[in-house]
């Protein structure tokens, strides 16, 4: 059995929407015994929103970078929490020093955006742990930044990885390769095929057999064993695999 993590936007939500193309090969490739789903930075709530909005069946979604999964019907299967402390005060103070343009923090039943130009909200007392955090900003150094202060001050609380000119952030030593292999450990030795476009998908494309699509940052396309011009050439490939 085979299974495709494929990141979300930039990917096979290009230019806003799903192709027509991407769904009835992704509907072939399920029928052949095999297991398509997302792997993404967004929160919770994009599962039924892909269902709803997109018409994509699927069989789950690794969000909030590794740090929910939920199946085909929205349920969730596994979750990584980590505990709220006085380090999320300092890196939203960070991020504001940096220019972010918003914060949020939350788990799967409350999230809590932040203002990041006025006081940290009372919802915030109201959270013990946390299944991501995310903060953006209107230019990659500062991104870039941000994630190394993180990273390098607080990587045993929180792990910040880079998306362009926005940071996701599930709890310590969580991301979209550990997500995978969670979702992986449910099956007899599958094999497993990732695709992506951006920075932080390169872990997920070196660590098992990935592809790039083209509209993928060249950093991407360099790490990728493959490349793609869509979701549906990448499964034709594998189909025909021998």
């Amino acid at each position: 059995m085979k299974i495709i993590a494929s990141d979300y936007d930039g990917t096979i939500n290009y230019n806003g929407k799903i192709s027509d193309e991407d769904k009835l090969a992704i509907q072939k490739f399920r029928k052949a015994g095999h297991k398509f789903g997302i792997v993404t930075g967004r929160d919770v709530d994009l599962a039924q929103w892909i269902k709803q909005e997109n018409g994509l069946e699927f069989d789950f979604v690794i969000c909030c970078t590794g740090g929910v999964i939920k199946d085909g019907d929205g349920k969730i299967i596994y979750q990584k929490k980590g505990e709220i402390g006085p380090f999320i005060g300092d890196i939203i103070e960070k991020a504001k020093e940096l220019g972010a343009y918003g914060f949020a923090i939350g788990d799967v039943l409350l999230k809590c955006i932040i203002d990041i130009k006025g006081k940290i909200p009372s919802q915030l007392d109201a959270l013990s742990s946390f299944t991501h955090a995310n903060t953006g900003f209107t230019r990659d150094e500062n991104a870039t930044a941000f994630a190394k202060y993180v990273n390098e001050n607080y990587g045993d609380k929180i792990s910040a990885h880079q998306n362009g000119t926005a940071v996701d952030m599930p709890p310590a030593y969580v991301s979209k390769v550990t997500g995978i292999y969670e979702y992986a450990g449910l099956f007899d030795s599958p094999e497993i095929y990732t695709v992506g476009d951006n920075i932080n998908d390169i872990p997920m494309i070196e660590e098992f057999c990935g592809f790039a699509v083209s509209n993928a940052r060249d950093e991407v396309k360099q790490r990728a064993k493959h490349q793609c011009n869509r979701i549906a050439d990448m499964i034709e490939y594998l189909l025909e695999e021998k």
